[in-house]
């Protein structure tokens, strides 16, 4: 017997507009139709979700992630990246690329192991958010902008070793977060190119045309932009300023207020539009918590309000981000449309991973990966494979 799962009422986001009363009917996992409630109608026998007064978003796809309520993806091993899946639920999140930071080679080789054996555990599994794969943050990184990256793990390109992780990855890799300024740093560039990995530009000290030989070389995404990274400046433009300018550079962004200014957000968005920026949390342990300490790596954090840091209290240290929160501030902070925060938190994340002819947007024949959203973007409800795997109770 077919599980089907029908979406009533609401704002249905598609890729192009908002369909005010739509209707999106799910079977077996799948989507079978979306779009105006009057051009169909649920099958008998139907689970029915009435989504009037909601927004119907696809499910967020955070690329750039390292932890959540209270599990950290490198210090909690398979059962803590399997917690970390059913957590993220909550925040409409239904895909997701475990992200490491620097570490020995060693670390970074148990951290896929274990990312892979959480994978296979929850492997169809609809009441877990899908790791996509992972995003080797450094370790091949510049000192300079190590920000909350430990120094003990930071070190130039090794393509012999690089080639023995994206050996063991078994193309779970999909992006990697380099230095191209480094020695080697342009090869490194070209050999995650040749295995289909994304090379990601970031913890950078790169000036304007060390960035332009990234791009040549294959580089075709920016890591945070603007932290941790060479700035704007008139006369001596760096990397962040190449991010701006370049077309071939899409560039993610934390859009929490507190790793960039409002003002810098709404600047990035002018400058890239919605297919050259990519919604992050870059979060830690410390999402969906509050106030405390955390790990993220090996480094202990302190959480206080909105901000985490390392223990000295100054230095950033991922953040305490939502994908919701984030599509909210997004569009609170540089006018864009719904439409628009739905394309940068959902399908172009699923490009990268991969996955969008099957993941990123509501769509017939897509995974019934979708989040239903209060008025204040609140999570009202996430549907992973067509199953509802969370309901706010109180929503």
């Amino acid at each position: 017997m077919a599980n089907r799962l029908a979406i009533i009422g609401g704002a249905l986001v598609t890729p192009q507009t908002v369909i005010e009363n739509g209707i999106v009917l799910c079977e077996d996992g799948k989507i079978r139709f979306a779009g105006p409630a009057d051009e169909a109608a649920p099958e008998p026998g139907s689970q029915i979700i009435d989504a009037q007064g909601k927004v119907i978003m696809p499910g967020f796809i955070d690329t750039h992630f390292h932890g959540s309520c209270g599990d950290d993806v490198m210090a909690n091993g398979s059962e803590g990246i399997r917690r970390i899946s059913r957590a993220l639920l909550k925040f409409g999140t239904t895909g997701y690329l475990a992200s490491t930071v620097a570490a020995r080679h060693e670390m970074l080789l148990r951290s896929i192991e274990d990312t892979i054996a959480a994978e296979t555990k929850d492997k169809g599994s609809p009441e877990t958010a899908e790791i996509l794969g992972l995003h080797i943050e450094g370790p091949y990184i510049n000192l300079k902008f190590k920000g909350a990256q430990p120094e003990w793990g930071i070190r130039d390109p090794d393509l012999d070793e690089c080639r023995e992780l994206l050996t063991a990855a078994a193309g779970r890799i999909k992006v990697m977060t380099l230095a191209p300024e480094l020695p080697g740093g342009l090869e490194l560039i070209r050999l995650l190119t040749s295995e289909g990995v994304v090379a990601s530009v970031g913890h950078s000290d790169a000036d304007y045309d060390t960035a332009l030989a990234a791009i040549d070389a294959g580089a075709t995404r920016a890591t945070h932009l603007f932290n941790a990274m060479s700035g704007v400046h008139h006369r001596k433009p760096g990397l962040a300023a190449a991010c701006l300018n370049e077309p071939d550079i899409r560039a993610e962004l934390i859009c929490d207020g507190i790793h960039v200014n409002p003002r810098m957000t709404q600047l990035a968005w002018r400058a890239k539009g919605r297919e050259g920026l990519t919604l992050i949390t870059d979060s830690t342990a410390a999402q969906g918590i509050g106030d405390g300490t955390y790990v993220l790596g090996d480094f202990q954090i302190e959480v206080r309000g909105p901000v985490a840091t390392l223990m000295d209290g100054v230095t950033i240290a991922g953040s305490i981000l939502t994908m919701n929160m984030a599509v909210r501030n997004a569009m609170e902070f540089t006018g864009m449309k719904i439409t628009d925060a739905a394309y940068t938190a959902s399908l172009l994340p699923a490009q990268s991973c991969g996955v969008a002819d099957r993941k990123g947007s509501i769509e017939a024949g897509k995974d019934a990966d979708i989040a239903i959203l209060n008025q204040d973007f609140s999570v009202s409800h996430t549907i992973r494979a067509g199953v509802v795997a969370y309901q706010n109770v109180e929503a």
